[in-house]
């Protein structure tokens, strides 16, 4: 059990003993085994946390909880629910080993990049929702972590014992068909030995590969000081520079790179916004100021089921269909509440996009 399961009932004011934790605590355990293996039961967890309407049917995440304990009310408990699914969120990026299947690299990514994608549509304020964000977000810096990490590998594939002892059977002149067997037996598994050897180092060496090349393209990026897409400095583009720095450093992650890091780095990219923070606009401003045929391009490659958690790419989308005037009432119909004039500073804009993208790729990429 987490060691502030309890802390969390308690600071939504929900009485609890030893007991019903446990029982619930079992279901949190149950329900991150499946969202590990269902994504729209994973999106649909994330929605239960920020308190947004269903858009899949929730009858399996209560049942998780009924099955430990009859007693679990299904009604009239969204704060009791908000708790569970932020618990749920917390174990799927929390509880992971290098040695772990991708298919949970890849919800860890999903279960974070949905749910810090999500953050502006927040319901409130709750600390105890704050300190499972944080866990969440946490975690999945640590996986990006892992997953840079550069393996040792060996070059030497046979040991000098290993070696003199291959060369001793391969000249001995055997006569018995049976001892030449077991040598033979023997000389192949020293050799499929090696075999294996290699292809560990090699994987290593190609990991360490991918994630130079990785870093070598965003550093040029950097130092471009402009958008690989539209071939224009970020001046040039001003507002639009925020949403479409964000997308084109998602384009640039290949290997595993946290919010954290995208945080500073997107602000090394764009000098105006960080010399004006306080240089904060709504958030249509930002979104009209993208170029149609690049908004177009984009949102021709998202996924619907998790448009609703990606407020910046539903937006867009709304403009594409739409037009720069009338996208506005379209999307406050459906963004839960977010309203298009929300300011924002730019900063938080490319770090958004930058997050909502990688959601959506990790959607795309089932395989990767």
């Amino acid at each position: 059990m987490h060691k502030n399961f309890g802390e969390w009932y308690r600071q939504v004011s929900i009485p609890c003993t030893d007991e019903s934790l446990k029982k619930r605590w079992a279901g949190v355990e149950s329900w991150m085994a499946t969202i590990r293996g269902d994504t729209a039961a994973l999106l649909e967890t994330v929605r239960i946390f920020r308190g947004l309407s269903e858009k899949t049917s929730r009858e399996a995440f209560l049942e998780a909880f009924l099955m430990q304990d009859a007693a679990f009310a299904q009604r009239d408990n969204a704060h009791e629910q908000q708790v569970l699914a932020g618990a749920a969120l917390v174990q799927c990026v929390g509880t992971r080993k290098q040695s772990d299947h991708e298919g949970r690299l890849r919800a860890a990514v999903l279960a974070a990049t949905a749910l810090e994608g999500s953050s502006l549509l927040a319901a409130d304020g709750n600390k105890t929702l704050d300190e499972q964000v944080c866990e969440v977000r946490g975690g999945l810096h640590t996986i990006a972590q892992e997953q840079r990490r550069r393996r040792s590998f060996e070059t030497i594939l046979l040991s000098s014992e290993e070696e003199d002892a291959f060369k001793k059977v391969i000249a001995t002149n055997v006569g018995d068909h049976n001892q030449l067997r077991a040598s033979f037996e023997k000389a192949f598994e020293t050799l499929l030995s090696a075999v294996n050897r290699s292809e560990s180092a090699l994987d290593a060496a190609a990991h360490g590969l991918r994630c130079a090349d990785e870093e070598t393209n965003i550093l040029w990026w950097l130092a471009g000081g402009s958008s690989k897409d539209l071939d224009k400095p970020w001046s040039a583009l001003k507002d639009a520079a925020p949403l479409i720095a964000g997308w084109e450093l998602a384009d640039l992650t290949d290997v595993a790179l946290g919010p954290q890091d995208a945080s500073a780095l997107l602000e090394r990219a764009l000098p105006e916004a960080k010399r004006n923070k306080k240089k904060e606009q709504a958030l249509h401003v930002y979104v009209n100021a993208v170029p149609d045929e690049w908004a177009k391009v984009r949102v021709a490659k998202l996924d619907a089921q998790a448009l609703d958690l990606a407020p910046l790419s539903l937006a867009l989308s709304k403009r594409v269909e739409s037009n720069s005037t009338n996208w506005q009432s379209f999307f406050e119909s459906v963004s839960s509440g977010l309203k298009a004039g929300t300011v924002l500073a730019p900063e938080r804009v490319a770090r958004l996009a930058y997050v909502e993208a990688m959601l959506f790729r990790t959607l795309a990429n089932v395989d990767d």
